[in-house]
């Protein structure tokens, strides 16, 4: 297989994840697998309480996902196909980051949610703004959104909800699929 520098943006996305935000307390420490098949899906509130499956949460908290399998691979399949395997990067006290591929791995989108302040996500847009890598501004997409891109390669896209949730998708998709994806996530968290 050769090297793809595509394939260094999920541990990118951790590394900048986890000093933007301290979101993932193990970043990378800990990798589990699972088929798309048979995940079970539970969710946190922002403020940290469990909340049913079934994603209700108490008025006026934002249900966060608590694992892999609350983010539904059909969402996914819509970007990549069959989604073949699905992996958590890593476990994080206040949201999730996984990696979903399809059998061949030739697609591969990586998703971050988690909870944010406007600075943190002001660091985080700092952050992906250094090593020859270019940020740009999207507008309609949360209450603020921007694109990462290399080389005019777009890498992802990171966006803050006005509920203060923070999704970032990192793919080898068109960027306008990386933005209805967070759009798609936004709806559900």
């Amino acid at each position: 297989m050769s090297w793809d520098p595509r394939r260094l943006r999920p541990f990118a996305t951790c590394a900048v994840l986890s000093a933007a935000f301290a979101l993932l307390s193990a970043c990378g420490s800990s990798v589990t697998s699972t088929t798309s098949t048979g995940s079970t899906s539970s969710s946190a509130s922002a403020s940290g309480a469990v909340v049913s499956s079934s994603g209700t949460a108490l008025a006026g908290t934002v249900t966060l996902p608590s694992s892999c399998g609350a983010i539904p691979v059909s969402l996914i399949s819509q970007y990549i196909g069959s989604v073949a395997t699905t992996r958590s990067l890593g476990s994080t006290p206040n949201g999730v980051s996984c990696e979903f591929a399809n059998a061949n791995a030739s697609s591969i989108v990586v998703v971050n949610i988690g909870q944010g302040t406007n600075a943190e996500f002001a660091g985080l847009r700092a952050g992906a703004a250094k090593d020859g890598r270019t940020v740009t501004s999207i507008s309609g997409l949360g209450s603020t959104a921007f694109s990462i891109s290399k080389n005019g390669v777009t890498r992802g896209v990171d966006a803050l909800s006005a509920q203060d949730v923070v999704f970032s998708v990192s793919a080898n998709l068109p960027l306008s699929q990386d933005e209805s994806l967070i759009g798609q996530l936004m709806k559900l968290f």
